[in-house]
């Protein structure tokens, strides 16, 4: 009886893996038929694909100027630099001025202690005071012994002693003269005036030091307008001629080119550069280009006024080619292209394309010759 029973739980058992195994291959076609559904359903026409516009941007050939150009490293200096040096030494005894002011021709930088300046002008114009009494009694003392001599009673020795007093007294009075002059010069000269219309850019002395006719005290500056020094290779410097306009990039003061003339050219080229010095003139009204300023001089050393002119991204480097695909008809156009000049954002075309030409400049990566595209803005 027990064997029956395990025999008939045997054979259930046999039938419920069966059942198992073909609930799971149906399941499985299913899938599999499902999954082909959707791939025959998600597939596209090739022709569709093909045939449908692709959006582009576009920009037209231009006719315009563009010049090849040569970047020179330059440096800002002033048009005028003066170091002031006292012309007599002494004490500071005041400094009305200081760094970065601005001061007029003759504007007082400096005083000097001028107590012994002024003892010394009251001594001479009381020498000179002296020697021009002297001067009046040796001249009535002529007077005097010419008559004598025209009466007889004076000798001729008399007379040649009394003019050569005279004499004497009065180049003694012109010594004294020149004296007092140069006591009242050294005299002004303890105060130090600016020599020309500037800023000062530095300031050495304080008050209380000792100066001298060795010492700089001061340098000033003219900064309204200013110099871009640099130096250009000889293969540039024959196209130069004084008075050209030249752009100059000073990045700290403007992102843009500044328009300066070539006002210094060097005859002969620097014996240890081999370049020649030129410096080109900047106007500096609002005085923002600081001397010490970096620069950049751009010759422009080839010029095209009549070039076709098309944006950089719009050319295609297909291996040695270059390419730009142009729209025409609503079409794709691929066109082999020679590029010449380049500069900024935009690029000579010499041959290829004619003003008016419409290029693509954004998605010439996704179309191909004759595709269809669409121009959006």
């Amino acid at each position: 009886m027990e064997e029956s029973t395990k025999a008939v739980e045997g054979t259930e058992k046999k039938g419920f893996s069966r059942r198992r195994l073909v609930a799971a291959g149906v399941i499985a076609v299913l899938l599999i038929a499902a999954g082909v559904a959707a791939f025959v359903n998600t597939r596209k026409d090739p022709a569709t694909v093909e045939n449908r516009p692709v959006p582009v941007k576009t920009a037209a050939v231009q006719k315009g100027s563009i010049n090849r150009q040569v970047t020179l490293a330059a440096k800002i200096v002033p048009a005028t630099e003066v170091t002031v040096i006292p012309k007599v030494g002494g004490r500071v005894a005041s400094v009305p001025v200081d760094m970065g002011d601005r001061v007029q021709a003759g504007q007082t930088l400096l005083k000097l202690e001028s107590t012994d300046y002024y003892i010394a002008v009251q001594q001479a114009e009381a020498a000179l005071e002296l020697n021009l009494a002297n001067q009046k009694s040796a001249a009535l003392n002529l007077e005097r012994v010419k008559q004598l001599h025209n009466q007889g009673v004076a000798s001729q020795k008399d007379l040649d002693t009394a003019q050569t007093a005279a004499e004497q007294a009065d180049a003694q009075v012109k010594q004294a003269s020149a004296a007092l002059a140069n006591a009242r010069n050294q005299l002004g000269n303890a105060s130090i005036n600016s020599p020309i219309d500037g800023i000062i850019a530095s300031r050495k002395v304080d008050v209380g030091e000792m100066v001298n006719t060795s010492s700089a005290v001061f340098t000033l500056v003219d900064v309204s307008s200013v110099y871009a020094e640099c130096s250009v290779p000889e293969t540039e410097v024959g196209r130069l001629t004084a008075g050209q306009k030249i752009s100059v990039l000073v990045s700290a003061v403007s992102p843009s080119p500044l328009e300066g003339s070539l006002s210094n050219l060097a005859p002969a080229a620097d014996a240890s550069t081999k370049a020649f010095p030129a410096r080109v003139r900047l106007e500096n009204p609002e005085a923002k280009l600081k001397p010490g300023m970096f620069a950049e001089v751009q010759l422009a050393t080839e010029e095209h006024p009549e070039a076709l002119l098309v944006p950089k991204e719009s050319i295609v480097e297909m291996g040695e080619q270059k390419l730009v695909y142009l729209v025409r008809d609503g079409r794709a156009v691929e066109t082999q292209v020679r590029p010449g000049i380049a500069k900024d954002e935009m690029v000579e075309l010499l041959d290829g394309v004619k003003e008016g030409d419409l290029v693509v400049t954004v998605g010439q990566t996704a179309v191909k010759n004759g595709s269809p595209v669409q121009i959006t803005p």
